[in-house]
């Protein structure tokens, strides 16, 4: 004869399935919404929790608002994997800089929100890779110096914000005058960048900054190069010297091609802008020539031969 199972065990049979149910759902809901956020298929909202670093979200994220937090420092890599992000929003932290490979994979990003935070530098490399990024806001923040080129592959920008920084207007951010001219003048973005220092350009756009009123020099060779004839494995030195504000970059070209120092070890660069070449080969011969640059323009020597 069968034995009935009574109603109480019934009840614990019961119980236990629904405690199993419910750890397999705060399981799933765990690996891809983070504790205490609000999640809704692939938006993420994890405002005003105290978080102090980037929780990990599934990969299938398209928003992702991490605003009204406590968060201080984004990690390199802090996003990796999230190539389906659309939007990020980390406005309203305490993040002070931005390091080199903090929006690794954001390759379909298109919205980057950094306004009100205390950001004082940026990695020149941190916005690489985001070939799809429109809006960019920086506003409200602490940075004073920009390093030429930071935003040179964001070729998808509409929409760049800085304005409300410390900027100082010397004649390293001239590149940045260029920049927001070039946007004015394509009539495709919007950019905004005021100046702090000095006092007496305080309030200017950066757009309307000119290399005269900021004491900026073109570049002015004042030694040359000249020929030279050499034995191999001997040692030969090519003499260039400039002038002008802020200091020039010697750059020593070879058939037209800059030559790299790091390449090659009989390469060097003396503190002068002399080129020595040690130890040389028949490979060295050929065509030099020596080019000054700084953010003010460029000069280059008479061109000489290494025979």
């Amino acid at each position: 004869m069968a034995v009935r199972p009574t109603r109480r065990c019934l009840l614990a049979l019961l119980l236990c399935f629904a405690w199993w149910a419910m750890a397999v759902v705060a399981s799933k809901q765990g690996a891809g919404c983070p504790s205490r956020c609000l999640c809704f298929r692939t938006t993420v909202r994890c405002m005003h929790l105290l978080l102090e670093a980037v929780p990990a979200v599934a990969p299938q994220t398209s928003i992702l608002d991490l605003r009204f937090n406590r968060i201080r420092e984004i990690q390199p890599g802090a996003f990796r994997r999230l190539r389906s992000l659309n939007t990020l929003l980390l406005n309203n932290n305490q993040i002070k800089k931005i390091p080199n490979g903090a929006f690794e994979d954001l390759e379909n990003l298109k919205y980057l929100y950094l306004h009100f935070n205390q950001i004082e530098t940026l990695d020149p490399e941190s916005f690489q890779h985001l070939p799809k990024l429109e809006r960019l806001f920086l506003h409200n923040n602490r940075i004073t110096h920009l390093v030429p080129g930071t935003f040179s592959q964001l070729e998808s920008m509409k929409r760049l914000r800085l304005d409300s920084n410390a900027l100082h207007c010397d004649c390293e951010i001239l590149w940045l005058a260029d920049l927001l001219k070039t946007y004015a003048q394509s009539g495709n973005a919007q950019a905004a960048a005021t100046c702090e220092y000095p006092r007496r350009i305080q309030g200017r756009s950066v757009a309307t900054i000119t290399p005269e009123e900021l004491n900026c020099e073109r570049p002015r060779i004042t030694s040359e190069p000249q020929d030279a004839d050499v034995t191999s494995g001997n040692t030969v030195y090519f003499t260039c010297r400039a002038e002008g504000n802020p200091k020039p970059e010697i750059i020593w070209l070879r058939n037209n091609n800059e030559l790299s120092m790091k390449t090659d070890s009989r390469l060097n660069l003396l503190d002068d802008g002399t080129l020595m070449i040690q130890n040389t080969q028949e490979a060295d011969e050929g065509v030099y020539q020596c080019m000054a640059k700084n953010v003010a323009g460029e000069a280059k020597t008479q061109e000489v031969t290494l025979s």
